[in-house]
């Protein structure tokens, strides 16, 4: 039986760095999704679907606190380049290879771009079964593009007037989200307020290497090849535009079995229909044939 929290387990990279990560259902089995998370948020905010995927099904759901984030209390903030970002969770990936038989890396939010690059370093291996997407952000709506343009220029001409030079560690750069723009749910909106992991503030190679793996992931999709593709978008999103994300995914995925659907959500899909978005995720899973190996 799964917890709400999950289990806490630690993975070593191999610069020393311990990445954090959450476990619900077995911790050997033969189905394992492993999700990774947005920009701002952390392994917490995929609780309720890893409860709803691990005490309704025999899958196992790992949410995993990428560098800098959640759990991980070091390096607040701070990712280093994007080659380490993606060497972290193929790390991980690789070291869960001997405990499920069948992997399925997942990504939400600014997290599915950073999946695509690892599912297209890892897609002519074999180790991936499959590859999800949930309400990934591969093309900002209007709002949130001019929102985060003008806050990222204001700071760099402060930065420029005053002639400020801040260590390559400090987090000094507010990143410009609000609760509303995930959901409108009061008990996850009091949730988002009082969540002490959450990062309110990055360094400023953290957004360079965040532009980086932006760039990187669009062209990385077309090595996506060989595994079924599932995404899930929330209709009422206020971050991601819906449609130019979803004929992004379709013009550069190369995989013939590419399926999607949406659901009556805002951006953070698994606080508004936790269950449905487990039950989906859940079905398209089951549904995926065994690889073969040769």
């Amino acid at each position: 039986m799964s917890n709400q929290q999950g289990l806490i387990r630690v993975h070593t990279q191999t610069d020393g760095y311990e990445c954090r990560y959450r476990v619900w259902g077995k911790t050997e089995g033969d189905d394992v999704i492993v999700l990774l998370h947005g920009g701002i948020s952390h392994s917490g905010w995929q609780a309720p679907l890893g409860e709803a995927i691990a005490s309704s099904s025999e899958i196992s759901f790992i949410a995993v606190d990428r560098r800098g984030s959640g759990l991980n209390k070091e390096s607040r903030g701070d990712l280093v380049t994007k080659e380490r970002e993606i060497e972290d969770v193929v790390s991980l990936i690789r070291s869960l290879q001997s405990s499920y038989t069948r992997i399925h890396l997942a990504g939400w939010c600014f997290g599915g771009q950073v999946a695509s690059i690892v599912a297209s370093e890892l897609d002519k291996e074999g180790i991936l079964s499959s590859f999800i997407l949930i309400a990934p952000g591969f093309a900002f709506t209007e709002r949130y593009s001019d929102v985060l343009r003008l806050s990222m220029e204001a700071i760099f001409e402060v930065i420029k007037e005053f002639g400020i030079k801040p260590e390559p560690e400090h987090a000094f750069i507010t990143v410009p989200l609000q609760p509303i723009d995930f959901t409108d749910r009061k008990e996850w909106l009091d949730f988002i307020h009082k969540d002490d992991l959450r990062l309110h503030k990055v360094t400023e190679r953290t957004l360079r290497v965040w532009y980086e793996l932006a760039d990187w992931s669009n062209d990385a999709l077309a090595g996506i090849s060989s595994v079924p593709v599932f995404a899930v978008f929330g209709r009422g999103d206020r971050l991601v535009d819906n449609a130019k994300a979803e004929r992004i995914l379709k013009e550069k995925i190369s995989s013939s079995d590419f399926s999607t659907e949406t659901l009556e959500a805002h951006h953070a899909v698994q606080f508004d229909q936790t269950e449905k978005l487990a039950e989906l995720v859940i079905r398209f899973v089951s549904s995926v044939p065994d690889r073969v190996t040769t």
